[in-house]
């Protein structure tokens, strides 16, 4: 299986580049950094480099030296021509480059960023800081989100030039929408949806002329106007044009044109092709990068990178021929020539498998070298990785090239130096290198330069020195070594024989050799001279010609005594060159009989000695007991015996031991047994008894009369627990069955390279084995840790070893295993660049304690973190963090006295320290404080002196100090620059002391009792003020009176008013309704439930959750059960089972059942679907049985068979719901599922569009009358502009960018937790719903100056009433402008901040609202307001959802292909079927039957439910609304017309009109079905067949027979009483059933 060893074959590429990184180039670093992100790069011929990134142009020499710097903006800029009346407000605007092309025959340098509505600028090769800028509007996009590729073709007679850019017509993504039907909008109609353009370049005034009258349709449009284009590539090659791109809707694709003379000609020659690449199931490939190259002088090659929609842990490479690509043609057609839509034909890969995959890969770059491909392949954390392959494809090895230390990603190609082909230039974000493609220089030897596998580099003979392959080709091809030589042709001196035994006894002789390929160049003269390295002495010495013998005699008796292995040196001199190696040499004189290993055996014979296998020894002669082995015994493979619970264990080549009576022991866990033989290479023994029941032993097999003596087990044989070994399968449950730990994710899976840090590896079924290590390998290193924790089925929790920098694979292994399993592997990050980059707020008072947050480069890996302001402060600040982001305390400066910029020392878990300077200021200073009396509330005004610091609510703290010593905190409200408020309920007024604390400095501040003065002041002023407000109440009360007749008069007329208002608008919004519907247009990937989950949920709608596990089987946990009825299942289960299996017996038991009076309806629906689980994989059975039960219902019901099915009060009702549900999975989900996600999605985005009460649920907006809410103020919609973070360190890799943004609708009166509730439906319908957050964990922040303000429905600043009640915050409660900016931040593990069960809260509904003029939640007056005037809203509600009402409606009861789904068919069969029988002629009775079977016991359950087919939640006032529907999809259905007046419900009011159209289709689509006849036996059968093996293995069904079984056994004396022909077979069943579960009891099994 390629997928199971997958990430085995990745690491064993990982291993491969170990020698990259040993030693790197000492010459000095060629680079450039830059302070902007690098947009693009081009290199002239000439040498010149030419790098844009945001606001600047950068011209560059061959070294990377800097030669001109232009700065390009930002600047004042808008999408339209002139500023005023622009539909968007200008402003400062950065400019994104977006197209930087060099043109060497005209020598200029093309330059088109954002500004100026995509225009260009036209330079000078020589120096681009001298330009024209060009007229031609929107070459390049105006967002710098939108993609663009842009690049020069050589043509005849001119050359021209080809941009693709993604359309930004009114359908995209990026066009404004404030600029609808906006003229000022720049936005030619001609150009709005095309996209690829074939453009002149000629100096005038227009360098870029585009016009029809010359080029004709020299542009490719855009034909689906909702699909969203990325390009990725475009180049020219050779005659061609290729551009890749990823289509939203299709995936990667490729365009290629044939270059003509003009661009018409080009265009018409159009033609497109899906790219295919394998992949894993389900996944769909985007592609990143490609490049092309030719390995022949006829074929091309194309290499493209591609990685899932999200980020996927592993990028690949798949390879095209472009060559049989380019024969394909492009019909002629209609103008235009080519359109993306046509994009028909598809290109499979050459390989079937990726070539290689590795995590993170971003771009690839091609070199054909000799008979080697080389690609260069940029990855995401900064590191360019050179991989060779063969041209059969095959990888031969990968190198690192080059590791950046800001681990920055390599987005962009790398470009070779057009001067010396041996540099490349590398651009990652910020920087550029110029580098050699190989470092030839640090391999020392001719085996590490050819071993090395790389095909830039030849090794010298004569020089000993490896070159690069472009130096080595001038020289002389005999003396230099390449790598397809291969390490055997290097020069090597070789000793032969290699062993001294009674064969070299005879001889005595040595003899030196030298390859072949260089006998010529050792010349006559050349001596040869063998040395003991071990004593340093000289064996022999001899002569050279072709070779050199080298006779011992003289030294053999000594040789024969040196001990085993011996080093031995053979060196060969011909005149100035001398050639030296070492060999070893084994003296069997001296072996070791018995090895340290498991293959002693083996390990004998290679060292050229021989074996004795009966007497277990090594040994110099051939003659010994038995005659010597040429091929040793061993251990071959075990299995368990068919008859017995012995072990066969096979072994190979053990005739000898047989024949010669040796007897043999088996060995497991250190415990010896007696083996047998039972056939000449078998022996036998009892199978080991496991104490653990999942974990696996080793076997081996060792000579009775010696336990030393071992049988060779090369393949280390283990024995499993489970009786069937399944492949990647290791270790059992307790009953044996074959259990897989998955291991799912590794969390943190970002550490730092010292190690130490405690990762939780989660999956399922990990709490396997006695004992659990990881093993980790990467690209330099190979290490395993047994410092593992299993901690539950589902974690495992290791502390990591120190490792290299980089991505490596983590394995999970348990007990003894040695190698790893495809489903137990991970992706785990060391990483060595942590770097802080911002920290604020940079100031800080001199008492130092000031919150900082800091924010940086992988800081999320740092453990622990302190500030100071000296290396050996004693008194640091401390540090706390969440996820990457880190709080600090600012330490105190008062130690130095000194004021100013300070560098402030970041101290990171001991290994890294880093200075960011800091301003430090005086502590601020407070002069005194007031009180004052608000209601019950006294309000503290704190004086401050005006200072720099920005002090925020959340950095005070001020105390009242009670005169008993104790302390009450004040509710800080408000901080200006001089004075702070603070707020507390209290009904003491004499408050003499406060506290102000902020961070490490606090201060007491007292208030000055009055002087006597004050007193004798007041006691005179005191009276006047009274005497004054006695008058002033007489000509109130006067004047008051007279107001009062005119005040009345002008609330009449405002009421009147108000009446005529909302009459008029609701006339108005009834007229122009109809225009919100394009909210749902977008709604993002439908989360359809799979099969198994939607069977759970209708057969058990009130207990799903509980019942899933039990009887839902999980593909990864749960191994498929072996099909009930197999002889290994008990008797009694079998007794079962064949009851269950019988018919007639199922029946009469099923009647009997409900004959039982605490047989309730709960128990029959639950009887129905354990019955339906049972039998799912054998439907036909079950349809039968259904089929007999529906015709005995039909039996009992002739008094009224109107009310036949009408409820659900026996067994066959539900189990017709059961099986029609079942039956119509794949008609739902293919027909109806989408639609009826629509209109779910419109309902809940219609109640949205207007206020909803956030305590009751109703909103003005609604089908339910019951849910209408009538006391509506005025309100409006803000659109807010809304970023995420919501990565953690469980999920950094997930499938969405670090920080996307979107532009949402709110409206002001929404509370903050309705606001998040919009936010995240526009996330969701933007990114599909594969993730799921909780509203709890999410905060929502505003960010306003620099600073993010966390909103709450409840906190400090909450609105509280008279009567206690507390208003919920809302978005004009905070103040929040339209195009504010917002963060949603993802929380993991905070406190909830509110409690709301424990208090009374409101929102737009008052407490008390019975009366017209009652107060507000806002202290204001609520408008006069009649329910009955907002019934129009139902109307327009109905109005705008209409379009999605009838579409779910159509697609149930139309006809796809004039094929209705077989299972209505079938029932239906059924229903006129018995109708004949039972001599029913009114056409009523079968209509109203075929009701209650499909619409009434399906279709409405799934309308009023769509949380059954979708992985949502049903509010409240959703289900209301699908009650409304629901209602009227009944309605459609129903014989009679039902006459409404004014006093009829809204809900049947609303569709009181569409009813009889509805009625008419229903009526044609029974028709319909009537009249296409039967449905025969032999079609039906072949689809329920169909359906269970679709579905087979994901219900528990023998668990489901076992609960038949306990209402069997429950009811079995009742059962046992009933007479029949046939109950003596029936009882007996029953007594076995009662028996099987009696045993069951016993055990304490429930």
């Amino acid at each position: 299986m390629p997928g199971t060893m997958y990430p085995v074959k990745v690491v064993f590429l990982c291993l491969l580049l170990f020698k990259s990184l040993i030693v790197l180039a000492t010459e000095p670093k060629e680079e450039f950094l830059f302070q902007n992100r690098i947009n693009n790069i081009a290199v002239s011929t000439s040498g010149k480099v030419f790098i844009t990134t945001d606001n600047f142009l950068y011209q560059l020499n061959q070294s990377l030296g800097q030669e001109v710097v232009e700065k390009t903006g930002p600047k004042l800029d808008g999408p339209c021509e002139n500023r005023h009346g622009c539909c968007v407000k200008w402003k400062e605007t950065a400019n994104v480059n977006k197209i930087l092309v060099v043109d060497e025959s005209q020598r200029i340098v093309l330059t088109c960023g954002t500004l100026r509505l995509g225009a260009c600028e036209v330079r000078q090769l020589r120096n681009v800081s001298q330009y024209e800028s060009d007229k031609l509007k929107n070459v390049a996009p105006v967002y710098p989100e939108a993609s663009t590729v842009a690049f020069l073709v050589k043509a005849t007679p001119k050359d021209y030039l080809v941009t693709a850019v993604t359309p930004i017509g009114e359908s995209s993504k990026y066009f404004p929408p404030s600029c609808k039907d906006n003229s000022s909008y720049y936005n030619l109609l001609m150009e709005r949806f095309n996209t690829i353009f074939v453009r002149k370049p000629s100096l005038g005034d227009t360098f870029l002329s585009f016009n029809y009258a010359e080029y004709g349709d020299a542009v490719v449009e855009l034909d689906e106007r909702t699909v969203d284009l990325q390009y990725v590539q475009g180049f020219q090659w050779q005659e061609h044009i290729y551009i890749w791109l990823n289509i939203n809707i299709s995936g990667p694709e490729i365009i290629r044109m044939k270059v003509e003379d003009n661009g018409a000609s080009t265009t018409c020659t159009g033609f497109g092709a899906t790219l295919l690449c394998p992949k894993g199931k389900n996944e769909i490939l985007r592609v990143l990068s490609s490049t092309a190259f030719n390995i022949t002088s006829s074929d091309t090659l194309m290499v493209a990178v591609f990685s899932g929609q999200g980020q996927s842990e592993y990028s690949q490479l798949c390879f095209y021929n472009m060559t049989e690509f380019n024969i394909y043609t492009q019909p002629k057609e209609n103008r235009p020539c080519f359109k993306i839509s046509q994009l028909k034909q598809s290109i499979s890969s050459i390989n079937k498998e990726p070539v290689f995959k590795y995590p993170g890969l971003l771009s690839v770059s091609a070199r054909v070298v000799k008979d080697w491909i080389v690609l260069f392949l940029g990855t995401d954390d900064g590191q360019l990785i050179k991989l060779i392959l063969d041209k059969s494809l095959k990888v031969i090895r990968p190198i690192v090239l080059a590791d950046l230390e800001s681990e920055s990603p390599i987005h962009h190609n790398v470009i070779f130096d057009p001067l010396d082909q041996n540099y490349l230039y590398l651009a990652s974000e910020n920087e550029v290198r110029r580098i050699k493609v190989a470092n030839c220089t640090q391999y020392k030897s001719c085996i590490d330069c050819v071993s090395a596998q790389d095909p830039f580099c030849d090794w010298h003979v004569l020089e000993k020195r490896c070159y690069f392959t472009s130096e080595s080709e001038s020289m002389n091809p005999n003396y230099y070594i390449t790598m397809k030589d291969g390490i055997n042709s290097c020069l090597r001196v070789t000793l032969n024989p290699l062993v001294i035994d009674q064969s070299f006894r005879k001889t005595k002789l040595f003899t030196v050799k030298v390859t072949s390929k260089f006998n010529n160049v050792i010349k006559q003269n050349a001596t040869c001279t063998v040395t003991n390295v071990g004593n340093k002495k000289v064996i022999c010495t001899g002569n050279f010609t072709t070779e050199c013998p080298c006779n011992v005699s003289e030294n053999y008796a000594q040789l024969k005594e040196q001990p085993d292995p011996m080093i031995i040196e053979v060196s060969v001199k011909s005149g100035s060159l001398n050639f030296d190696n070492q060999s070893t040499v084994h003296n069997c004189y001296k072996i070791a009989t018995s090895q340290q290993t498991n293959i002693p055996c083996t390990d004998c014979i290679k060292s050229g000695c021989h074996w004795c296998a009966v007497e277990h020894r090594c040994t110099y002669t051939s003659s010994c007991s038995g005659n010597t082995q040429q091929f040793c015994p061993q251990i071959y493979k075990v299995q368990l015996s068919r008859t017995s619970e012995n072990l066969d264990i096979f072994l190979t080549h053990a005739e000898v031991l047989k024949n010669s009576n040796v007897d043999l022991n088996c060995t497991f866990d250190g415990k010896s047994q007696a083996a047998k033989w039972i056939r000449e290479s078998v022996i036998q023994c009892v199978r080991p008894q496991f104490v653990n029941e999942r974990r696996l032993i080793p076997v081996n097999v060792v000579y009775s009369k010696n336990s030393s003596y071992i049988i060779d087990n090369p393949n280390n044989i283990t024995v499993y627990s489970c009786d069937v070994q399944k492949p990647g399968c290791v270790f059992c449950s307790p009953e044996r069955i074959c259990t897989e730990p998955v291991v799912t994710t590794v969390t943190p899976n970002h550490v730092y390279i010292s190690g130490g840090a405690t990762v939780n590896i989660t999956g399922t079924g990990l709490d396997v084995g006695m004992s659990a290590k990881i093993h980790i390998k990467g690209i330099s290193e190979s290490v395993t840790a047994n410092n593992c924790t299993i901690s539950s089925n589902t974690s495992v929790r290791c502390v990591l070893p120190e490792s290299a920098r980089g991505k490596k694979t983590l394995c999970l292994l348990y007990d003894s295993e040695k190698s790893c399993m495809a489903n137990r592997t991970a992706v785990l990050q060391y990483v060595r660049h942590i770097s802080i980059t911002k920290v604020h707020p940079a100031v800080s008072w001199i008492s130092g304690g000031r919150a900082l947050t800091v924010s940086g480069i992988n800081l999320d890996v740092v453990e622990w973190m302190q500030t100071s302001l000296t290396r050996n402060s004693k008194d640091p600040g401390k540090c706390s963090h969440h996820n990457s982001i880190w709080v600090c305390q600012s330490p105190s400066a008062k130690s130095r006295g000194i004021l100013g910029k300070q560098p402030m020392l970041f101290n990171m878990f001991g290994l890294k320290q880093q200075e960011i300077n800091m301003m430090y200021q005086e502590d601020p200073e407070f002069y005194n404080f007031t009180t004052a009396r608000d209601d019950q509330k006294i309000v503290i005004t704190v004086v401050k002196k005006k200072d720099n610091l920005k002090l925020d609510k959340s950095e005070l703290k001020i105390s009242v100090l009670k005169s008993k010593g104790g302390r009450t905190e004040c509710n800080i409200t408000e901080v200006t620059e001089d004075r702070i408020k603070c707020e507390q309920i209290t009904s003491d007024s004499s408050i003499s002391k406060v506290e102000v604390k902020v961070g490490g400095y606090e201060k007491i501040l007292t208030s000055r009792p009055p002087s006597n003065k004050s007193i004798f002041v007041m006691l005179i002023v005191i009276p006047i003020m009274l005497l004054l407000f006695i008058l002033g109440y007489f000509w109130a009360t006067k004047r008051k009176a007279k107001q009062f007749s005119k005040s009345l008069n002008i609330q009449m007329e405002l009421l009147e008013s108000q009446f005529r208002n909302q009459i008029r608008e609701g006339f108005v919004e009834l007229q122009t309704e109809g225009s919100d519907v394009h909210l749902v247009d977008d709604y993002g990937s439908i989360p359809f439930l799979d099969y198994k989950h939607f069977a759970a949920r209708t057969f058990f709608p009130e207990g799903s959750v509980e019942y899933v596990p039990n009887f839902v089987r999980d593909p990864i946990v749960d191994a498929p059960q072996q099909a009930p009825g197999q002889d290994n299942l008990d008797e009694g289960f079998n007794a079962l089972y064949s009851f269950l299996n019988n018919e007639q017996f199922l029946v009469t038991v099923i009647h009997n059942l409900e004959q039982q009076k605490d047989f309730s309806i709960k128990d029959r629906c639950k009887f129905a679907s354990f019955l339906t689980i049972a039998f799912h994989s054998n439907l036909i059975y079950l349809t039968n049985v259904l089929d007999r039960l529906l015709k005995d219902l039909m039996d009992e019901s002739t008094a009224q068979p109107k009310l036949l099915l009408r409820r659900t009060e026996t067994v066959v009702e539900k189990l017709l719901t059961n099986w029609v549900s079942l039956c119509m999975y794949g008609f739902l989900r293919e027909s109806v599922g989408e639609q009826l996600f629509k209109l779910v999605s419109a309902i809940k985005q219609r109640i949205y569009l207007g206020p909803v009460d956030a305590v009751s649920g109703k909103a003005l907006y609604t089908l339910n009358e019951d849910w209408l809410l009538w006391e509506v103020s005025d309100f409006k919609t803000l659109k807010l502009d809304v970023s995420f973070q919501l990565n953690t360190g469980a999920n950094n890799d997930n499938d969405l960018d670090s920080k996307p943004t979107l532009e949402v609708d709110v409206l002001d009166c929404d509370t903050i937790g309705q606001a998040k509730e919009k936010i995240f439906e526009a996330f969701f319908s933007r990114y599909g719903y594969s993730q799921r957050f909780q509203m709890e964990d999410i905060d929502l922040e505003y960010v306003n100056n620099g600073s993010n303000q966390i909103l709450q429905d409840i906190d400090q600043s909450s609105q509280v009433l008279e009567n206690g009640t507390k208003k919920l915050n809302t978005v004009g409660h905070y103040q929040i402008p339209a195009g504010a900016s917002m963060v949603a931040v993802r929380r993991v593990d905070h406190p909830k901040r509110d409690n709301r069960s424990a208090e009374k809260l409101c929102h737009l509904i008052s407490p008390n609202s019975e009366f017209a003029e009652t107060p507000t939640p806002d202290g204001g007056k609520q408008k006069f307001k009649v329910k009955e005037m907002y019934l129009t809203k139902l109307l327009s509600s109905k109005v705008a959802l209409h379009p999605f009402v009838e579409s779910l409606f159509r697609s149930i009861w139309n006809i796809p292909n004039n094929k209705p789904p077989i299972a209505i068919r079938h029932i239906f069969d059924i229903l006129h079927a018995q109708a004949v029988i039972k001599k029913i002629t009114d056409p009523d009775v079968l209509h109203i039957w075929k009701t209650n079977s499909l619409p009434l016991r399906f279709w409405i359950n799934i309308i009023k439910n769509p949380q059954f087919v979708f992985d949502m939640e049903k509010t409240p006032h959703l289900d209301g609304c699908l009650s409304v529907i629901a209602q009227a999809f009944m309605d459609s259905f129903s014989l009679v017309s039902h006459k409404l007046g004014k006093h009829s419900p809204t809900n049947k009011v609303l569709y009181a009109r569409d009813i009889p159209h509805y009625q008419n289709e229903v009526k044609c689509y029974y028709r319909q079905i009537a009249e296409m006849g039967a449905v025969s036996k032999e079609e039906m059968e072949i689809f329920l067949t169909e359906e269970s093996k679709k579905h087979e293995n994901e219900f528990k069904e023998r668990d489901a027979m076992v609960e038949l079984g306990k209402y069997i056994y429950r009811y079995s004396v009742q059962l046992g009483k009933l007479e029949n022909e046939d109950m003596q077979g029936m009882n007996e069943g029953i007594a076995k059933i009662k028996e099987y579960f009696d045993s069951k009891s016993k055990c304490g099994w429930e």
